[in-house]
């Protein structure tokens, strides 16, 4: 595991912003996988400037999204679909198809959960995943306790995200569970890229990296990842062991 620390977010913001333009200029084709979540916001504003300022083409790459609240229509302002449509695929004029995201609507999530493995195997895998880190570790929709063999799976949601989760929208929505990647995907993801930043966030960065590695701190398997980098502000860092 790599572990960057940054003195303030727009730095952070802008390493992961880069690190994913290196990775498109190396392979345009590449298969992405994006998060939603406070801490990515900046990193896809800075993609965005980046992009437009040194023309770089998102067009050959394939992008999957990480994970869906169950039962949230993908058009609900506060859905993985609306955000990442608003915050990354318009803005850097990825095309409809050149995205397979979950359906919250589904009425076969077993169906929903084996088209998305089969699609992310036909892609060949995912070479970069940015995903942030939950107060209580876990990594998309994969919560304390989750089995670290699965794929994508319905996940039934902790409090704490439930929580979390409804800040995204504007008026209050049922949700209970969602629908995630699963940690078997996050591991074989060919660059795993972890955001956390804020005094929030310090007690499990702390956790996940420097305590025992177990599916109790679903994050805590970043050090055990091939290629695993961590980007962290000063504050999200301010507990690490030194």
């Amino acid at each position: 595991m790599e572990c960057r620390i940054f003195d303030d977010y727009n730095g952070l913001s802008d390493a992961a912003a880069e690190l994913i333009i290196q990775i498109i200029e190396r392979k345009p084709e590449a298969v992405l996988c994006f998060a939603t979540g406070n801490s990515p916001v900046g990193t896809y504003r800075a993609l965005a400037i980046k992009a437009k300022e040194r023309g770089i083409d998102f067009s050959q790459c394939f992008c999957f999204g990480l994970d869906e609240w169950l039962g949230v229509p993908p058009e609900k302002k506060g859905s993985c679909h609306n955000l990442l449509y608003e915050q990354v695929f318009h803005p850097l004029g990825i095309q409809e198809s050149q995205v397979h995201l979950f359906d919250g609507m589904t009425k076969d999530v077993d169906m929903e959960c084996r088209i998305m493995n089969g699609e992310i195997e036909h892609a060949g895998g995912i070479d970069c995943m940015l995903v942030g880190i939950g107060l209580n570790g876990h990594i998309g929709f994969n919560e304390p306790g989750v089995d670290m063999e699965l794929r994508a799976h319905e996940q039934e949601l902790h409090g704490s995200t439930l929580a979390s989760g409804q800040l995204y929208f504007n008026e209050p929505t049922a949700i209970a569970k969602g629908i995630t990647l699963g940690m078997a995907q996050v591991m074989n993801a060919r660059t795993l890229l972890l955001l956390a930043n804020g005094n929030s966030k310090s007690d499990i960065i702390h956790k996940a990296c420097d305590g025992p590695v177990t599916n109790e701190v679903p994050a805590s398997f970043i050090q055990k990842h091939r290629h695993a980098v961590l980007m962290i502000d000063k504050e999200a860092a301010s507990k690490l062991n030194k």
